[in-house]
């Protein structure tokens, strides 16, 4: 009998609810003529905003654990350094001809052809920007725009 006299309670208020709930929405979704009216007469003025003050934290305290002020470091601005690239000049054609030595003398004189130019090297001579560094008869070593290279005797 009790488990009944809950029933006639809660029936009436889930009922209720269920109308109040669906009463809302069809509320909800007819049109009121006084909300139309309210739109139409309502105006909108945006505030103005005004400029906002900039600030900056001084984190410069105590640390609360340590018991000590942190000081800042001071960064240094990193320079790069600018590398220049060089500029390969490739070597002229050359051809290494041969050596000649005066009889008597001591010194060596090389023939080298210098894009189809022949001249005559001694050590540390200097032509078109070529320059002897050192030689024998099988190989001379030549230096052009800082680059050395080797050429061995053309036969």
């Amino acid at each position: 009998m009790k488990n009944k006299k809950n029933i006639y309670i809660l029936l009436p208020v889930v009922i209720l609810v269920w109308g109040l709930l669906i009463y809302k929405i069809v509320a909800a979704t007819k049109p009121n003529a006084t909300t139309q009216e309210l739109v139409a007469t309502a105006q909108f003025n945006p505030l103005q905003l005004e400029a906002t003050e900039s600030f900056t934290i001084n984190a410069n305290y105590r640390d609360p654990f340590l018991g000590i002020v942190k000081k800042k470091k001071k960064i240094k601005p990193k320079t790069k350094k600018v590398t220049t690239k060089k500029i390969t000049v490739p070597f002229p054609n050359i051809i290494y001809k041969g050596v000649v030595s005066p009889k008597g003398k001591n010194q060596q004189v090389f023939l080298i052809s210098i894009n189809g130019q022949q001249f005559f090297f001694k050590k540390n001579n200097i032509h078109q920007e070529v320059k002897l560094i050192r030689g024998n008869n099988k190989e001379v070593v030549l230096k052009f725009q800082g680059q050395q290279q080797s050429f061995l005797i053309a036969k």
